[in-house]
């Protein structure tokens, strides 16, 4: 009797963390999800590793804000195509850990726009290069 709940809680529990991964987007080929309209992706294009930040409802939101392990964002729209962008990007992987920061304001059209990037080297190593890009919607769409 006790065999038949044993294997239904394993599988039950194995049902869960998949879902929540699914959720999280720790999926292979699984998007990142969704928070607050800001979702962030990380690429890799050529040895650059690429930080994409996707806004939803650039008419009618005026602020983005999103923290976690490796970010912190606050994106404001000033006007139709203004926008403030505060990204500091934290990696813990390199000893001291390292934080990169970047404030500007500037002009954003729909599509995707490299807004910065960072360059750095570990002794011995070879230089590592991250960049920004954000992504707004095309408003036809």
């Amino acid at each position: 009797m006790k065999r038949p709940f044993r294997f239904l809680a394993i599988v039950g529990l194995l049902i869960l963390s998949l879902v929540a991964a699914w959720r999280g987007g720790l999926l292979p080929g699984v998007p990142a999800p969704w928070h607050d309209d800001l979702r962030i992706l990380h690429e890799e294009r050529d040895g650059t590793r690429v930080m994409v930040i996707e806004l939803r409802n650039t008419a009618t939101r005026t602020r983005w804000h999103s923290e976690g392990e490796d970010h912190r964002i606050d994106i404001r729209r000033r006007g139709p195509t203004q926008y403030d962008l505060d990204i500091a990007q934290l990696d813990d992987r390199v000893e001291p850990p390292l934080q990169r920061r970047m404030q500007t304001k500037l002009q954003l059209e729909p599509g995707r726009t490299t807004v910065g990037g960072f360059r750095f080297s570990e002794p011995g190593n070879p230089v590592q290069r991250q960049l920004v890009e954000i992504v707004l919607p095309d408003p036809a769409s």
